[in-house]
């Protein structure tokens, strides 16, 4: 039986966004593996892997466990509504990861303020 060029389309979009979404998932937890400090690179993991699970709904739905492209309506809305949740819980923690990022560490202006004289010399002692 052959393939319409659609379910190859379809089979090559969601790998591509399973791979991407695994890349940047795995670049996270790395992240966040060498700085267990900054709770925002956490937030991007897990962000990430809601994505990722919002890309397989559908493939696995039609291709594992229906072994059907075509679907009814009913379905169709079914998984969209799945897929756009998980997507939407993703980019949330997305959003929620950017805006909180460094957010506990001093801004870089005030971190040697006390360091230099009333000329502005740096104060700093260096060992060569």
């Amino acid at each position: 039986m052959t393939r319409p060029p659609e379910l190859w389309a379809f089979i090559l979009a969601n790998a591509l966004l399973f791979l991407t979404g695994c890349l940047l998932m795995a670049l996270s937890f790395f992240a966040y593996y060498q700085n267990p400090r900054e709770p925002s690179y956490r937030y991007s993991a897990i962000g990430f892997a809601f994505i990722v699970l919002g890309g397989l709904i559908s493939p696995v739905y039609r291709l594992g466990i229906r072994s059907d492209y075509h679907l009814n309506a009913s379905q169709r809305l079914l998984l969209q509504s799945g897929e756009g949740i998980l997507l939407a819980v993703g980019l949330g923690l997305l959003f929620y990861a950017i805006t909180r990022h460094g957010a506990g560490s001093p801004p870089v202006d005030d971190r040697n303020a006390g360091d230099t004289d009333s000329n502005g010399a740096d104060n700093h002692w260096h060992d060569d």
